[in-house]
């Protein structure tokens, strides 16, 4: 019975140890209200920007307590699109998650190469960068037909779709993370360009036909 006590005691004590006051907020570089927040046990920063055709055209910051996945960066970039996810993850003092996470730093290349599109020709090669070790073919559904919308070089961190949602990246908006589907191992994705299914499509024309 006392050892019981004793460990119940010793778990309150830990629990409480481990709580970190965070701030808490999201949205561009200045424009979010700061908060303040009770974390279980790290506070974190994120940084997460948007590249097209190698500048940048959006970006979010946010400052929240963090899970252990929140604590990860990587890149996914299919040559006109890039999108980058930085952390800073804390846990030595309160409200130690005072300034924004540094937006991801450009990274050399890593050797692998992906295929990626530039229109309906995919059999174009990209560079991949930093741990971006994974290819990736990402795919958008339309009622009546099929396309293969997207190609190129991920880090592990986007090719798992329940964790980009977890972690709020804006994937689907540019494409990414669409029916997305990774591969390891130089040019896995195939240059099999963009195709068409004719799934009920003459049905279809025939009805523009009619009218």
């Amino acid at each position: 019975m006392a050892l019981h006590i004793t460990l119940l005691l010793t778990c309150a004590f830990f629990s409480k140890a481990l709580a970190l006051k965070c701030y808490g907020c999201a949205g561009p570089a200045g424009t979010c209200t700061v908060v303040l927040t009770t974390c279980p046990s790290r506070c974190g920063a994120t940084a997460t920007n948007i590249y097209k055709d190698g500048k940048i055209t959006d970006y979010n910051y946010m400052r929240t307590c963090a899970d252990p996945f929140l604590c990860a960066n990587g890149s996914i970039n299919s040559g006109h699109t890039k999108v980058t996810f930085n952390s800073k993850c804390c846990n030595n003092k309160d409200n130690c998650n005072n300034v924004n996470a540094p937006d991801f730093p450009e990274q050399p290349v890593n050797g692998k190469s992906c295929f990626s599109c530039n229109g309906t020709d995919c059999s174009n090669k990209l560079a991949c960068q930093g741990d971006e070790n994974q290819c990736f073919t990402s795919t958008v559904d339309f009622i009546l037909f099929k396309m293969v919308a997207m190609k190129g070089c991920s880090s592990k961190l986007f090719c798992d779709t329940n964790r980009t949602q977890s972690l709020g990246l804006p994937m689907q908006s540019y494409g990414f993370g669409v029916k997305m589907k990774c591969c390891e191992g130089n040019l896995c994705n195939t240059a099999q360009s963009l195709r068409v299914y004719f799934v009920m499509l003459v049905p279809l024309l025939s009805l523009f036909v009619l009218f």
